[in-house]
């Protein structure tokens, strides 16, 4: 009896011990997040990222693309930007629109604070409206032929019917965005800012 007690007990230390190692690899993968990331974007060691575009988490979570490479669609593909990578002295802000996302690089130092108050709570007193001057060419985020002016970049207590659209708008006559609208307002939530 005495043998068997200390076997059982050892086997049950064992068992313990497993369920103890799973549930750490469970939690370093980020499965016990408990706040889940607004879509598009998903949990990857407990940050909220967009696998469709982020290059360091392209199409799952740990999947880097090489240097020289971005992320697009969720694959790693040759990046005809590649001086976005060691950019520095701004920030990344992923923006949800209408179902899509916005990275626009940004430089403007109190778009970024509030941005990061905006990811951190996006029912902060404040302006809330993501208020951008475009310009031509895709700047880091190839799925557009447009870009925010990293520059100028501001938040506005209200946006205007003139300069509120989705992307996808902003995307069918961009030379009509940028050269008659001029400023784009989206109804559009901050996912994300990556300082740089």
């Amino acid at each position: 009896m005495l043998g068997s007690g200390r076997g059982g007990a050892a086997g049950g230390h064992m068992h313990g011990a497993r369920w103890g190692v799973i549930a750490a690899v469970l939690a370093v993968s980020g499965c016990f997040d408990t706040e889940p990331c607004p879509a598009p974007l998903e949990a990857c060691g407990g940050i909220c990222y967009d696998l469709r575009t982020d290059r360091l988490h392209c199409g799952e979570c740990g999947n880097a693309c090489a240097g020289g490479e971005v992320c697009l669609s969720g694959a790693c593909v040759s990046d005809p930007n590649a001086a976005c990578v060691s950019r520095s002295g701004g920030a990344f802000v992923t923006l949800g629109v209408c179902g899509d996302t916005v990275k626009a690089w940004i430089v403007a130092p109190d778009f970024i604070s509030r941005a990061e108050a905006l990811v951190a709570d996006p029912a902060s007193p404040g302006a809330a409206v993501p208020t951008f001057d475009l310009r031509d060419g895709s700047d880091c985020d190839a799925q557009w032929s447009w870009s925010p002016s990293p520059a100028t970049a501001r938040f506005a207590d209200a946006g205007s019917p003139s300069c509120s659209a989705c992307p996808s708008s902003v995307q069918a006559d961009p030379a009509g965005w940028i050269t008659q609208v001029g400023v784009w307002c989206p109804p559009a939530r901050v996912l994300a800012v990556h300082r740089q």
